[in-house]
């Protein structure tokens, strides 16, 4: 009996420490093995890249044509309504308005030659030419703001 409760002791140490061992498998997980990428695949997929891009870019540059080419389109129409509001005008207000009505349709002409410059741009070159247009464009509407104003004024 003597030896019994040291014995009792090793063993359940022993049970202990066999208990504590890591018993878990270590699992490799290996990458499935593909076909190396050759120059014919990046020429390929860089191809398909550029020719999605330009088809892309040409779509933009032409919706902001069509946009600008029908806002146009009303502005013209705006102002020859103008220009027959202010046909009553007399004497110096006529002049002044004349003025303003001569400058208005050079600022058209301006707009209308940007356009078509714009229309005619290479897809590198039509976005330093989308700027001018657009400042081209927002001087003209001042303009025409500032016109029917005045002839709002007179009449």
């Amino acid at each position: 009996m003597k030896y019994v409760t040291p014995c009792c002791l090793c063993l359940s140490l022993f049970l202990v420490a066999c208990a504590n061992e890591d018993t878990s498998e270590t699992v490799v997980v290996k990458k499935p093995i593909t076909d190396p990428v050759t120059d014919e695949d990046v020429s390929r997929e860089f191809g398909e890249a550029y020719d999605t891009t330009e088809k892309f870019t040409q779509q933009k540059h032409d919706e902001y044509a069509a946009k600008l080419d029908e806002q146009l389109e009303e502005l013209n129409a705006k102002i020859d309504k103008l220009q027959e509001k202010g046909s009553d005008l007399k004497d110096d207000a006529k002049v002044k308005w004349n003025e303003q009505m001569d400058e208005l349709k050079v600022q058209r002409d301006h707009v209308s030659e940007k356009l078509e410059e714009f229309n005619n741009a290479s897809a590198d070159a039509w976005e330093g030419l989308k700027q001018d247009l657009d400042t081209a464009w927002e001087n003209l509407e001042n303009s025409f703001d500032n016109a029917e104003n005045e002839i709002d004024e007179e009449v």
